[in-house]
């Protein structure tokens, strides 16, 4: 745990080696602390014992998909205020209504404007900001 609590974290879950690497980056130069994994069961793991302020999750993953992953989060009490934004395929947009329809916040369609992850990730983040965390 860093003391510097006011860097937002968020959780990159995405079976791509280098979308994780990139977004983590970035997220980094942006001021926040990134934290990655690499299926959704990591995913959940990471995001129950960390608890990060958002979550990117990819939708087509090997084994547990990003819909399952985010239907678990949102059952958890745990996680369930977490706010997701999906990172998808183009053309995949009708998974993505099914994705809202679980409670994601948003979608990111790949591959996306570093600029528009920006914008999207302070979104969210300042639409969650006024919410209590129980």
């Amino acid at each position: 745990m860093g003391n510097d609590s006011s860097r937002k974290r968020i959780l990159i879950v995405d079976d791509t080696k280098d979308i994780r690497i990139i977004v983590a980056r970035r997220l980094e130069s942006w001021g926040f602390e990134a934290l990655v994994a690499e299926s959704g069961e990591e995913g959940l793991q990471v995001a129950q014992e960390k608890l990060p302020d958002l979550i990117l999750l990819d939708v087509m993953m090997p084994k547990m998909k990003g819909r399952d992953v985010c239907a678990k989060l949102k059952a958890d009490p745990k996680t369930q205020h977490i706010p997701i934004i999906f990172l998808t395929a183009l053309g995949l947009a009708d998974h993505i209504r099914g994705g809202m329809d679980l409670g994601a916040e948003d979608y990111i369609v790949k591959p996306f404007e570093p600029e528009e992850l920006k914008e999207r990730i302070s979104i969210v983040l300042s639409r969650h900001k006024g919410k209590p965390s129980s």
